[in-house]
C-alpha cells in the first residue's frame, strides 16, 4: 500500500471546512455561505451512503412561539438539570423560527401529536418510512447550500484538525479512493460530525457512526463535556427488570437494546464556540445542550438550530482572518507517516478489533454499568491500546482503522467519565448507584487533554432560569413530551 501514501499536491483554501455532511454539517454550510464565506464540506462517506441524519425516523420538534418556555422547562427537566441551560435558551428562542425556515428551503414537513397552532409542542415529521426519510432534509439542503457555492469533497477522511498556539488553520486528511494525503488550510473549522453509538456492539446507527469529530477535536486541544451521558433504547417494560439487577449483571439483559444518540461531546457555548479559536462544533458531535436524555425530536431540531449558528459565526471569524498560513510540509509528512502506521502493518484487522471494542464497550460500560464492570472495561481498554493500533491489510480498510483509533479514544474517556459519575440520571444508568444524587453531581465532567493525558474537571452545571431540580427522570431512548405547564411555566 505504500505506493499510495503520498501527498494529492494542490492545497485546498476555503474560508470555512465543514466536518460532516449530515444535517448539522449541511444547515452549517448554508450559513456561512449566505454570510459570504467561501465554503468547503469534506466527508468520509459518499453522496449514497447513509448518515444518522439520512436514516432517522424524522421527526423534529415542533414549538410555536408562544411556547418556548414550556420547551425550556421539558428540555431542562427531561435533562436531569445537567443541560447548559445558555444553551438551551439558544435553542428555544431558534426553533421556531429554524422550523419555520424548512419550507422555504423545501423541505415537507407534517405535524404530529396534537400539536397545532394553539400552542401546543410536539413534533413536525417528514413524510417517508425508512432509512432514508432523512434524504428529505438533507436533499434541500444541500441543494440550497450548492446554489450558494458550496463545494464538496467526498470519500476523504479528515485525520487531524491543526490548532498550532490555540488557533486553527485547517486540518489533514486521506482521500479514500486513492490513499493521497490531503492538505485543508482553512480561516475556521466547524465539527458536524455526529455521535458515535458505534462504539457499541448493538446499535441502531448506521455504520460510520464513530465519533470521529469528537476524537479529532479533542487531540487538537477542545474540551469534551458529559461523556459519559449516552441514549440506549432499551424496552421500556424491561427498565424495572434491569434495575431490579444488583452485581454482577444479568448477562439475558444483555441481549436487548441498543446504542442510539450521543448526549455529551465537544463543549460549545452558546454561540458553537469551542477553547479552540477558530474551532466550531454543531449537532450530535457536541455537548451541554441535553444533559442527561433528550425529549423525541430534538436531535433533529439541534441540527438546524446549532448548524445555523455555527455556520454564522464560523464565517463572522473567518472574515475576521488574514488567510491562513500554508501548512507546513513536515505536518503533511507526518500525516503520511500515521498513515503508513495505519497501512499493512501487524497489528490486528480493524474488523476485529472494532468487534472488541464494541463488546466491551457493550458488556461491561453499556446498559448495565457497576463500578465492577468499568473497572474491567477500563483494564482492558488499556491493554488494547498498549498493543498495536489496528491496521489495513488494503486501501478499502483504512477508513475502518482510522475510525477504530478515534473509537478507542472515546471508549476511554467514556469509561473513565462513568466510573466518576456515581449516580442514575435521565439515560445514564449505574445499577450499583441506581438512584440521582442532586447533592454531589448535578454537574457537568469535563476533559481536556493536558500534555499527552486526559484531564478532568467537575465543573456545577449552568443554571440560568430553573435552579430548583424537579423530580429526575430515568429511563431508556427518547423522552416523550411531558404535559403543559400552563401559563406559570419559566
Amino acid at each position: 500500500m505504500g505506493q499510495h501514501l503520498q501527498s494529492a499536491g494542490a492545497m485546498l483554501t476555503p474560508d470555512v471546512l465543514v466536518l460532516g455532511s449530515g444535517g448539522a454539517g449541511l444547515r452549517a454550510a448554508l450559513e456561512a455561505a449566505r454570510a459570504g464565506a467561501s465554503v468547503l464540506v469534506v466527508s468520509k462517506m459518499g453522496a449514497a451512503e447513509p448518515n444518522c441524519t439520512v436514516t432517522a425516523w424524522g421527526g423534529m420538534t415542533y414549538c410555536p412561539d408562544a411556547c418556548r418556555d414550556e420547551l425550556f422547562r421539558q428540555v431542562v427537566e427531561t435533562g436531569g438539570f445537567l443541560n447548559n441551560q445558555r444553551l438551551v435558551e439558544a435553542f428555544v428562542r431558534d426553533t421556531p423560527a429554524r422550523l419555520r425556515e424548512l419550507a422555504e428551503l423545501g423541505v415537507t414537513a407534517n405535524v404530529l401529536n396534537g400539536a397545532d397552532q394553539a400552542g401546543c409542542l410536539g413534533m413536525v415529521k417528514i413524510p417517508g418510512q425508512g432509512r432514508t426519510t432523512g434524504l428529505g432534509l438533507t436533499r434541500p439542503l444541500r441543494t440550497a447550500a450548492a446554489a450558494l457555492g458550496v463545494e464538496f469533497l467526498e470519500q476523504t477522511m479528515v485525520t487531524a484538525i491543526l490548532a498550532p498556539g490555540g488557533r486553527v488553520a485547517g486540518a489533514l486528511g486521506v482521500r479514500l479512493t486513492d490513499g493521497a494525503v490531503i492538505a485543508l488550510a482553512a480561516k475556521a473549522v466547524i465539527v458536524a460530525t455526529g455521535g458515535g453509538a458505534c462504539l457499541y456492539g448493538r446499535t441502531d446507527n448506521p455504520p460510520g457512526t464513530s465519533a470521529d469529530g469528537i476524537a479529532l477535536a479533542y487531540e487538537a486541544g477542545a474540551e469534551l463535556v458529559d461523556m459519559e451521558c449516552v441514549s440506549f433504547f432499551f424496552p421500556e417494560p424491561r427498565m424495572p427488570e434491569l434495575f431490579a439487577v444488583k452485581d454482577p449483571p444479568d448477562p439475558g439483559l444483555l441481549g436487548v437494546g441498543a446504542a442510539h444518540y450521543f448526549l455529551g461531546g465537544i463543549r460549545i457555548d452558546e454561540r458553537c464556540r469551542t477553547r479552540v479559536a477558530g474551532l466550531f462544533a454543531a449537532g450530535e458531535a457536541a455537548g451541554g445542550l441535553f444533559g442527561a436524555a433528550r425529549l423525541g425530536g430534538t436531535a433533529m431540531a439541534d441540527t438546524i438550530v446549532f448548524g445555523a449558528v455555527a455556520g454564522r459565526e464560523a464565517a463572522a471569524y473567518a472574515a475576521r482572518r488574514h488567510s491562513p498560513p500554508p501548512i507546513a510540509a513536515e505536518r503533511v509528512a507526518a500525516a503520511v507517516r500515521f498513515l503508513e502506521s495505519v497501512c499493512g502493518g501487524p497489528g490486528p484487522r480493524p474488523e476485529a478489533f472494532a468487534a472488541t471494542l464494541g463488546e466491551i464497550m457493550w458488556r461491561y460500560g453499556g446498559t448495565m454499568k457497576t463500578a465492577r464492570t468499568l473497572e474491567h472495561a477500563a483494564a482492558v481498554l488499556q491493554g488494547l491500546a498498549a498493543g498495536l493500533g489496528p491496521t489495513a491489510a488494503d486501501l478499502p480498510q483504512v477508513r475502518l482503522a482510522i475510525e477504530c483509533r478515534f473509537m478507542a479514544t472515546v471508549a476511554r474517556l467514556i469509561v473513565q467519565a462513568s466510573r466518576l459519575r456515581e449516580e442514575s440520571r435521565g439515560c445514564f444508568w449505574r445499577l450499583d448507584h441506581p438512584r440521582p444524587d442532586n447533592q454531589k453531581w448535578l454537574a457537568n465532567i469535563v476533559w481536556r487533554k493536558v500534555r499527552g493525558r486526559d484531564r478532568h474537571e467537575i465543573h456545577p452545571a449552568i443554571m440560568t432560569r430553573l435552579t430548583t431540580p424537579a423530580a429526575t427522570r430515568i429511563g431508556a431512548g427518547c423522552f416523550p413530551y411531558l404535559p403543559m405547564a400552563g401559563p406559570s411555566s419559566p
